[in-house]
């Protein structure tokens, strides 16, 4: 044993609490058993929190949807064009919650949950549906829809521009952002989009069989059939649903099925919207 010693070769048994390892940058390693098991628990308390707090939260959104109502009606008024420079007064006054609109000695007043005046803007009407897309992750289905007359800024609103993005493009991006940042949940996205023109369907995002770029006149046969459920949900027979890994494909396949959409000029816009559009996440 003393011989041992003297070269230095002596076996000595650690408590495993104790063992560690070098690394090559210097650093060290210290198995512990015990601050492992402790690291273990405290994640398992921090997920059964989580869950808790998202229970939570969804009950709050929830009795918040409830309070303001499940469907809710907004009117935006669209800016006037004027064609000289002569000022003329707007037959349309607008409050928080109400909108009267004079024409030819006529008043009428109508009452909505939200007015949005001239000068609002897309953040402004993005702002007042943005809840609700926490609920769609939730699990419930939620439904974002323009209605109006020809060249009332319906596509605007919806799809809006490449510098001021519309209702569309800004529900995908927050969809997205509300996944990435869910670490207690995994989701898979995808994406269909689907036209209502003359009488007939048209699937945006089918491979294309034509030129890109058609006249009005192009073909609109419907190749798709609208079928109940038992549930008494509503589907589209063979519309194309693409997977979208990303907000980045996401995008792309967005761009490409508004690129496929049915345009034609009116005496407001020269490429308006001569159909109606639905976007599917």
């Amino acid at each position: 044993m003393e011989k041992e010693a003297m070269e230095g070769h002596v076996n000595v048994m650690l408590p495993q609490e104790n063992l560690r390892s070098d690394l090559p940058n210097g650093g060290i390693v210290l198995g512990h058993d015990k601050e492992i098991s402790t690291l273990q628990e405290e994640i398992s308390a921090l997920r059964s929190r989580q869950r808790h707090l998202n229970r939570r939260r969804r009950e709050a959104l929830g009795k918040l949807i409830d309070l303001k109502g499940s469907i809710r009606v907004f009117c935006r008024v669209r800016p006037s064009i004027s064609t000289s420079n002569i000022k003329i007064k707007s037959p349309v006054t607008v409050e928080q919650e109400n909108i009267a609109v004079r024409a030819v000695g006529i008043k009428k007043d109508s009452s909505v949950d939200r007015v949005f005046d001239q000068e609002s803007t897309q953040d402004d009407v993005f702002h007042e549906v943005k809840p609700i897309l926490r609920s769609a992750l939730d699990g419930h289905n939620v439904c974002i829809l323009a209605f109006g007359q020809t060249g009332t800024g319906k596509t605007y609103t919806m799809e809006g521009t490449s510098d001021n993005l519309g209702a569309v493009p800004r529900a995908i991006q927050e969809l997205f952002s509300h996944a990435a940042q869910d670490t207690s949940s995994t989701y898979s996205f995808s994406i269909s989009m689907l036209e209502v023109y003359m009488g007939s369907l048209r699937d945006l995002l089918a491979p294309r069989q034509q030129p890109l770029f058609r006249s009005i006149e192009g073909n609109t046969t419907c190749n798709l059939s609208i079928l109940a459920t038992t549930s008494g949900s509503v589907q589209v027979e063979g519309l194309t649903d693409v997977a979208v890994p990303d907000l980045k494909k996401a995008n792309q396949w967005y761009c490409r099925g508004r690129r496929s959409r049915s345009t034609s000029g009116t005496n407001v816009n020269n490429v308006s919207s001569r159909s109606h559009c639905s976007v599917c996440v």
